[in-house]
């Protein structure tokens, strides 16, 4: 009789279960309390077959792009939020978006070869949680069908066109500890590219193109401002930005998210957020604290008038794990990047 008394617990407790699942919507956005899922399309941020990735938009995962984007080995990126309904992301130009609890950053890494032929490597997300953001890493199989999550990261050989040359290299795919070391903020993780500065641009949505800006704020995913002149960056090939604010964006998303003073490379005294006025910790005559290496036998980090002979310049170039900047996340050197700030302290 006990016996049977626990068959029919079970069985009504599996049905309770099944029906629970059955009941949910299909544009419920389904964020774990824990860790990640296991796969990517567990999250439903994209509607039906994942590896296409629609955006999920009734459930109001929205795509967005930026004016200055983070190098990465020349991958190309797709980019997607999600806020929960009911509240908005505080209208903020300081600093990086305020994102609420339950928001979803979404990021996905891929390559395309000669034939146009889209190569996924990976797809990051930044889960906004009570106590801060967790940063969760989806590894595309290769059939391409399904992303799986990973802790531990680790590299992929890829052979992928750049600048019209075929090229292989080791792509990191990074694990837990690598992705805090771009993404801390006194130790805690941050996002890096959401700025209002960096996402004031027009995107070409499927509805139509429209500022993105104006889009978030009608959607309600963006608080109202009263603002009638809000900033934005540059991108690298702006066609009447001066040389100064490219390269000062340049600088700021690919290197301030360590060389300010909450970052990673406090310590090194070199400041690099697009507001920071002040010459020497800029890297204007500034001699490194402890480069080591790293200096390339250099004495400042940046020569005035003289870009072949400042410090910054020279760890973009090399290609040396003890040398290079950023030191993870590229294995190859970002010609068009070095060209900007090359041509930029030339003309200091």
């Amino acid at each position: 009789l006990h016996v049977v008394k626990l068959l029919i617990i079970f069985t009504v407790l599996l049905v309770l279960s099944q029906c629970g699942k059955d009941n949910l919507d299909s544009t419920d956005i389904l964020i774990p309390e824990g860790k990640g899922h296991t796969s990517l399309s567990t999250y439903n941020f994209f509607e039906g077959n994942v590896a296409d990735l629609i955006p999920n938009a009734e459930a109001g995962v929205l795509p967005y792009d930026l004016n200055m984007p983070l190098f990465s080995d020349y991958a190309l990126k797709k980019r997607y939020i999600y806020v929960p309904p009911g509240v908005s992301i505080p209208f903020d130009t300081t600093q990086i978006l305020d994102l609420p609890v339950g928001s979803v950053l979404i990021k996905h890494f891929y390559y395309r070869d000669a034939s146009g032929i889209e190569d996924y490597v990976e797809t990051r997300l930044l889960i906004r949680k009570n106590d801060g953001w967790q940063a969760e890493t989806y590894e595309w199989n290769d059939e391409q069908t399904e992303a799986t999550r990973t802790v531990i990261g680790g590299t992929r050989t890829m052979t992928a066109m750049v600048n019209g040359q075929t090229e292989t290299f080791n792509y990191l795919i990074p694990n837990v500890n690598q992705c805090k070391n771009c993404h801390a903020d006194d130790g805690e993780i941050e996002p890096i590219g959401p700025a209002i500065h960096n996402l004031n641009k027009s995107y070409d949505y499927s509805s139509g193109t429209a500022n993105q800006i104006d889009r978030w704020i009608s959607d309600g995913i963006l608080e109202n401002t009263s603002l009638s002149n809000i900033p934005a960056w540059p991108g690298m090939n702006h066609p009447t930005a001066s040389l100064t604010s490219k390269a000062r964006a340049y600088l700021a998303v690919n290197c301030s998210s360590c060389h300010r003073l909450e970052g990673s490379a406090a310590n090194s005294g070199l400041y690099l957020e697009y507001d920071n006025q002040d010459s020497l910790s800029l890297g204007f005559w500034k001699m490194p604290v402890a480069a080591g290496g790293g200096s390339g036998g250099l004495t400042y980090v940046i020569k005035p008038s003289v870009a072949d002979e400042s410090i910054l310049l020279y760890r973009m170039i090399s290609d040396e794990v003890d040398e290079r900047m950023p030191e993870i996340g590229r294995a190859l050197s970002h010609e068009e990047g070095i060209s900007l700030i090359r041509d930029w302290i030339d003309s200091q």
